[in-house]
């Protein structure tokens, strides 16, 4: 494969009293997709950022194109040939797409001005052909308007508009649909071809297997093994990265008969994005909602829930009928939602994990600690059952990796007890030892007379644990498919038939 395009050897880093890196090494060559795994918090990201510039190791030795360097900041990683995508995105939400996407580049900005924005319109449309992004956002919309999966593909085209000898992606594809992460995909294998590298920080072992040429897996700040993917299978990289056998990661469910209808939603319809969507969720079980991105998924979930005001529309929940007008009342009817931006929707980000836990139990006591022994106990109990990594319960939850703030989030839901909990993307940047307890507990919810409404771009966790399948397409509920009959083919299918008709109406 030649000389190594970078080399970092024995990196170390420490956070307070935390070791979050113990001397690893890792090697990239050109033209390799190398992946990089690994639980939530065994040092993965924090490695990405070394190499990025964003953090400064306190020891060890990079090498980058034969010799050893020392970024101080991204511009000067950048400057070096190596962009990166993180995983909290770092857009400027009040800037629109195609100023956001040009930020990095010199000669779009001069002197305090910007191109006209004729110019990078163009740009920016120049940039999509090139790139081959099929489902563009238009350059003028402003990025706060966006969801968060365009805002992550809007991320991930800045920087694969550089000139980039290595691109550093961090979980790229955790809002992604299965279609965009074809696209992205697609376009690596190009940008692979013609020389570029790319280390690929993620937790999903599928595309591992579909993208990568080589692996290095690192558990609790230290390396635990590199692999040849071609001569590797899931099991080693799991026993690699938990030190144990999991089994089957998709074969958990085990359902009985549904009970009684908890969620009834007729004719529900917000403008363009929730289209007279008609459905139910029974006691004990499990619908799932797949589509692409812009689908409508999180548009729909969301007015359901009251964090959205419906145009019209009948909703029953927990036998109460009509609308929702907010989250409270959503809650006070037993319903719990768990959102897919979860720094901007799912935390107080600088409060402690503690105080996040217990905050909708709190909430539903009129905002009072009314038995703080028990609030302690249960938020030990949480931390416990989910395996929250943090040192404290009562250090800040922004001191946690992304999976361990999911938990966080969901063990704020859980703790509330819920009679319908609405999970939007449960597993986003969740690692896969934790990913298994997730569905455990999804499925176990279900299996304990709960209802559950799932949104999920990945399809394989649609098709595990949902009794039946809801596919939206352009706001619209398309089809419906029982866990038996359905299939990523015929989900797919469904997702992007007539894709061009709808996308005119």
């Amino acid at each position: 494969m030649g000389d190594a395009l970078l080399r970092a050897t024995g990196i170390t880093k420490r956070y307070g009293g935390i070791d979050a890196l113990r001397g690893v090494d890792l090697e990239i060559h050109p033209g390799e997709v190398h992946a990089l795994m690994g639980e939530n918090g065994a040092g993965k990201s924090t490695l990405a950022k070394i190499v990025a510039g964003v953090e400064r190791p306190d020891g060890g030795v990079i090498e980058w194109m034969g010799r050893t360097v020392a970024f101080h900041d991204t511009r000067e990683a950048t400057a070096a040939g190596i962009a990166i995508v993180l995983q909290e995105l770092s857009l400027i939400p009040d800037l629109s797409v195609a100023e956001n996407l040009f930020l990095v580049h010199d000669d779009a900005y001069h002197g305090g001005w910007w191109l006209d924005r004729a110019a990078l319109r163009r740009r920016a449309y120049a940039l999509y052909d090139r790139l081959g992004w099929e489902l563009p956002v238009e350059p003028d919309r402003k990025v706060g308007d966006l969801t968060v999966a365009e805002q992550q593909m809007v991320e991930i085209l800045r920087a694969l508009s550089l000139d980039a000898r290595l691109f550093i992606l961090d979980e790229p594809t955790a809002t992604l649909s299965p279609h965009e992460v074809a696209i992205l995909f697609r376009l690596v294998r190009t940008l692979r071809d013609q020389g570029a590298a790319f280390l690929l920080v993620t937790h999903r072992l599928e595309e591992v297997f579909a993208l990568s040429d080589r692996i290095t897996v690192y558990r609790d700040g230290a390396s635990s093994g590199q692999f040849e993917t071609a001569k590797t299978t899931e099991s080693d990289l799991i026993r690699a990265m938990v030190g144990r056998d999991l089994g089957d990661l998709f074969q958990i469910r085990q359902r009985g008969e549904p009970g009684a209808p908890m969620l009834t939603v007729r004719g529900l319809t917000r403008g363009r994005h929730v289209r007279d969507a008609n459905f139910e969720v029974r006691r004990g079980e499990i619908v799932g909602i797949a589509g692409l991105v812009g689908a409508g998924r999180t548009e729909l979930i969301r007015a359901i829930f009251g964090a959205d005001r419906a145009d019209r529309g009948a909703i029953t929940l927990n036998g109460r009928v009509g609308l929702l007008s907010s989250p409270a009342a959503a809650i006070r009817q037993g319903a719990a939602l768990v959102p897919e931006d979860r720094k901007a929707q799912g935390l107080s980000i600088e409060q402690s994990i503690a105080e996040n836990v217990a905050l909708a139990n709190v909430a539903a006591n009129g905002g009072f600690w009314s038995r703080p022994r028990a609030e302690r106990s249960l938020v030990e109990r949480m931390v416990a059952d989910l395996r929250i990594k943090a040192p404290q319960p009562w250090r800040a939850v922004a001191s946690l990796s992304g999976g361990n703030q999911q938990k966080v989030v969901l063990a704020k839901w859980l703790a509330l007890d819920p009679d319908l909990m609405i999970l939007d993307e449960p597993t986003r940047g969740i690692d896969i030892g934790a990913k298994f307890e997730v569905y455990r507990l999804i499925d176990g919810l279900a299996n304990a007379g709960k209802a559950v409404l799932l949104v999920s771009s990945e399809l394989p966790e649609i098709l595990a644990l949902a009794d039946r399948i809801l596919v939206m397409r352009g706001g619209a509920i398309v089809a419906e498919m029982t866990h038996d009959a359905a299939s990523e083919e015929a989900i797919l299918s469904a997702a992007v038939r007539d894709r061009a008709a709808t996308a005119a109406d």
